[in-house]
């Protein structure tokens, strides 16, 4: 027995565990397990190569997850064809006529573009401004999807000679060491070669930011991403035993 003013051991451990809880940091999950993903790339080639990896890496179902190529590499079109595919598909469910690998409404719509093209023209706010009108998430690169490439590769980097998207699948190119591509043969060699490094570039996606908001960078610093968001929604919609990230 416990002596006079002594908790019980039990109601004791139950106190810390209760405090530990307290102090933790938490965060709101983006998607829960289960929900469906409709994800539209601007590339045609490497950016569905890479998230059909990580689908089957989470063990995420193809009817839950749709990955397709956008009506034209530009960033409007992209979210334009997302909100377009979720009407086309809003229609079919009325009228009764989705397949059977369909769902019959998406719970994430995700666009994921490149940002050099329309920084250089001037219209990235425009192009954000759209997507929230056409209610599409923006899983953005700056200056490209081979940026978040890098991260896998080199690890944490805000170098500052990424100016264009030249540039930085150049740099993908020679932190490799042999040729890169983003046609359909190389891209399914090359990219699996680094893919399962995902949960660092994760992390390393995130200290950029963190870097960029330190120094008063106006956003979108070049270089830096917002694919790690798209990256952990899809996490949080594997069951637990799947995922490769726990936050």
């Amino acid at each position: 027995m416990s002596g006079s003013g002594t908790k019980p051991w039990w109601q004791a451990q139950k106190e810390l565990s209760l405090t530990r809880k307290a102090v933790k940091p938490s965060r709101t999950a983006y998607a829960r397990p289960g929900d469906s993903f409709l994800i539209v790339t601007e590339g045609e080639v490497t950016e569905p190569v890479y998230f059909e990896l990580l689908r089957e890496s989470l063990q995420l179902g193809t009817v839950k997850v749709k990955i397709q190529p956008g009506s034209a590499s530009y960033p409007k079109h992209v979210i334009n064809s997302a909100a377009d595919e979720i009407t086309a598909l809003s229609r079919r469910v009325k009228k009764k006529l989705t397949a059977i690998n369909e769902v019959e409404k998406y719970d994430h719509v995700w666009a994921v573009i490149d940002t050099d093209v329309a920084v250089r023209q001037g219209i990235w706010p425009d192009v954000q401004q759209l997507a929230v009108s056409r209610r599409v998430k923006l899983a953005h690169s700056t200056p490209c999807f081979e940026f978040w490439l890098l991260l896998h590769i080199v690890g944490y980097t805000t170098r500052a000679d990424l100016l264009n998207g030249t540039l930085a699948k150049k740099a993908v190119e020679d932190a490799l060491g042999q040729k890169y591509s983003t046609n359909a043969e190389t891209a399914k060699i090359v990219i699996p070669t680094f893919f399962p490094k995902w949960p660092e570039a994760f992390k390393h996606a995130q200290s950029v930011r963190d870097h960029h908001v330190a120094g008063g960078t106006p956003p979108p610093g070049n270089p830096s991403t917002d694919v790690d968001h798209l990256v952990c929604a899809l996490n949080d919609a594997a069951t637990e035993h799947n995922r490769g990230i726990e936050l």
